[in-house]
């Protein structure tokens, strides 16, 4: 099981980033971009890592119209997790 914050948010996945991308520009063309960007930003796959996958996000919002959507749905969730699991109850 994915581990979550005490918001019971899972944390985001490589899976679930390409799923996503993949509703967009196919599961084949997903692939490739995905692994491009890995290589170019020196990240092995998968990406598990929150700030990898932020950083996964941003290099993607360059590619063009729709990988700016799929990247900036991806920073969101990735920075709502990482907020949401910072936050300390009171």
């Amino acid at each position: 099981m994915t581990p979550s914050n005490e918001y019971v948010q899972a944390r985001p996945t490589e899976d679930e980033s390409l799923s996503a991308l993949a509703e967009l520009v196919g599961r084949r063309m997903a692939e490739g971009l995905w692994d491009l960007s890995a290589r170019e930003l020196g990240l092995n796959r998968p990406v598990t890592d929150s700030a990898d996958l932020r950083r996964m996000a941003e290099h993607m919002m360059t590619m063009g119209d729709l990988m700016r959507v799929a990247g900036r749905s991806t920073k969101v969730r990735v920075i709502t997790y990482e907020a949401l699991s910072r936050t300390v109850a009171s």
